[in-house]
């Protein structure tokens, strides 16, 4: 792990049951939204879903283009989904009916990666940035209560951050620096292969100083720092993308316990880390916050562990799986693919896992599915 302390601030004035875990919060009525994604219908339209506990259609809106990843506000109540990169539009959902009522844009010379996170108390909103001409990454701040108003940045103390959370204290950023340089004039090229600097970077949110980072190993750089999700105990599960085909299986799934922590890479079977082809679409904990789940949509596969042993417990096979999302049942997970089917699968410590397709949607799920638990 490196440090570098810096005091930067621009411009901001089927179903498995587990018989532990704690209280589970009582279910929704079916209808009720419970989970959103970004779609594409099979005529070629963008649009904003919400589905409910049954994994049904409760509501849709249409998006200007392709949707990524959403932020939810604390209070459940409000949902910001992302363009994909390089997109320059967000749009904030009320999550009682799942229509938009707002349209935020990037400012001039910024561009949205995807992914945002509210403040704990919901009247911030953070969204990861490129500062495209000068290859930075930023944090993008929003005024939520002076309808989403751009206050600032943060430096995001690398290139190409994509996702990002918020510490449970609610003073830390976390940002998965994924280390790509790009630019919006050539919009899905990488530029700096050789030099990709990925990191999880740690940052105080009262002055953007640096805290802390953790970076992979010299022969691992090529490992982009995509995603990330939190679990219990202040785990941090971090999901990678190979970028350069090296001869060698590099591994997808670390975990990090905060910025005085080093990273520890997850085991799992070889023939399974063959088969997720050097991308890790998805990280996500179950709501027990102790097991965690991966997607690979280029692999057509979900594996899952136990993260309070590091035992690897199962995987499971979704064409085009990318979305993951808890369901209130501890161990329990549900699915989204590129196909439109949803699965609901169901681990637990030395049991098989249980997976069972719900339904197929008439719609192109994207990346990511949100909860709104």
């Amino acid at each position: 792990m490196a440090t570098n302390r810096r005091h930067v601030l621009a411009g901001l004035g089927s179903t498995a049951l587990l018989g532990a875990g704690g209280a589970v919060a009582e279910p929704m009525a079916a209808g009720d939204p419970t989970y959103l994604s970004a779609a594409r219908e099979k005529e070629g339209q963008f649009r904003l879903v919400t589905l409910g506990a049954d994994a049904r259609r409760t509501t849709d809106a249409a998006l200007p283009a392709r949707g990524h990843a959403a932020a939810m506000s604390p209070d459940r109540r409000t949902a910001v989904l992302f363009a994909r990169r390089p997109g320059t539009f967000a749009l904030v959902a009320d999550m009682r009916d799942g229509k938009p009522v707002r349209q935020v844009n990037a400012q001039t010379g910024r561009h949205f990666y995807g992914h945002g996170v509210f403040s704990a108390d919901g009247s911030l909103l953070y969204a990861t940035e490129n500062d495209f001409d000068a290859a930075r990454g930023v944090v993008g701040v929003y005024d939520v209560r002076n309808g989403y108003a751009r206050l600032g940045e943060l430096p995001s103390h690398g290139i190409g951050p994509h996702d990002i959370a918020l510490s449970e204290d609610g003073e830390t950023l976390i940002v998965a620096n994924g280390g790509i340089e790009t630019h919006p004039d050539a919009p899905r090229v990488k530029l700096n292969l050789d030099s990709m600097r990925p990191s999880l970077a740690f940052i105080r949110l009262s002055d953007g100083s640096l805290i802390g980072e953790q970076v992979l190993t010299d022969d691992l750089h090529h490992l982009s720092i995509r995603h990330l999700t939190k679990g219990a105990e202040g785990c941090i599960a971090v999901g990678l993308q190979a970028q350069v085909r090296t001869g060698s299986l590099a591994p997808l799934v670390v975990l990090s316990h905060g910025p005085g922590s080093g990273l520890q890479f997850l085991d799992m079977p070889l023939e399974v880390l063959k088969r997720m082809n050097g991308y890790c679409g998805s990280v996500v904990f179950d709501i027990s916050g102790r097991f965690l789940a991966a997607t690979s949509p280029r692999g057509g596969i979900a594996v899952f562990w136990d993260t309070q042993t590091g035992a690897f417990l199962a995987d499971v096979t979704l064409a085009d799986c990318c979305g993951v999302a808890p369901t209130r049942e501890p161990g329990t997970f549900l699915l989204t693919a590129g196909t439109g089917d949803i699965m609901r699968v169901g681990v637990r410590a030395g049991k098989p896992a249980q997976a069972s397709v719900l339904r197929t949607a008439d719609a192109n799920w994207d990346n990511h599915l949100i909860s709104v638990l």
